[in-house]
């Protein structure tokens, strides 16, 4: 038996998540990226900190208020 690759896991997580609510709130991918070095992780660290206060800005960003 194989162990299970992140894609897997994490396409079987959005499916789940997905199936329950009735609609997809997922992008179409997602970005890993191996943590080398102390810089690396503090780098990451601070973007996933500051991700709520930019999400409004982001690309990927809907209100789902408004589609409601």
């Amino acid at each position: 038996m194989r162990s299970p690759t992140v894609s897997n896991v994490i396409n079987q997580m959005k499916g789940s998540v997905t199936k329950s609510i009735g609609f997809s709130l997922w992008q179409r991918s997602f970005h890993d990226h191996v943590i080398r070095n102390a810089n690396d992780y503090d780098k990451i660290y601070a973007y996933i900190d500051n991700n709520p206060i930019n999400w409004d800005i982001d690309c990927f960003y809907v209100d789902l208020e408004e589609t409601s």
